[in-house]
């Protein structure tokens, strides 16, 4: 079994029709993570820093906490995942100038901040149904950067 690594990354890319500004204003509003996130349930701040996640997948449920480690707005927004009283995952937001005018390339990046533990590959086995998590996170990876398009696309036309 071939498990994620400390400092692996992943990331998904994609244009997006409208200016960084109101791309950087979607994904700094962790409230709306459950919009595009294929696990996140609910999200909610605790303080301007911090943020507490409720996630589910298949028979899995579990609560994360983050803090904010770049809020840097229409540019980076970025958060660290503790789990088990550590830093687990670092999720990037990078807001960068398209490839045309009016439009912005979102990239959302993934680090392992920990090796995956023996113990976590067995419940995303067991309760997530997971067998290659890389695969799948980049799948969710790609999946969100699509929604996260959808979604600040619409809000730009309506």
């Amino acid at each position: 079994m071939s498990l994620l690594q400390k400092d692996e990354t992943l990331s998904a890319s994609t244009e997006v029709q409208a200016s960084r500004d109101e791309v950087y204003a979607v994904v700094s509003d962790v409230t709306r993570i459950p919009e595009w996130s294929p696990e996140t349930t609910r999200a909610q701040w605790l303080t301007p820093e911090r943020f507490r996640a409720w996630n589910r997948r298949r028979l899995g449920r579990w609560k994360t906490e983050a803090n904010v480690a770049a809020a840097e707005p229409g540019r980076e927004f970025s958060f660290v995942v503790q789990i088990l009283g550590g830093d687990w995952t670092q999720w990037t937001y990078l807001v960068e100038p398209g490839s045309a005018p009016g439009t912005t390339r979102l990239t959302e990046t993934v680090r392992m901040c920990v090796p995956l533990p023996l113990g976590v590959a067995a419940f995303e086995r067991l309760a997530l149904f997971v067998w290659d998590r890389r695969t799948d996170l980049q799948r969710n990876l790609e999946v969100s950067v699509d929604r996260i398009r959808a979604i600040v696309e619409a809000g730009v036309k309506a």
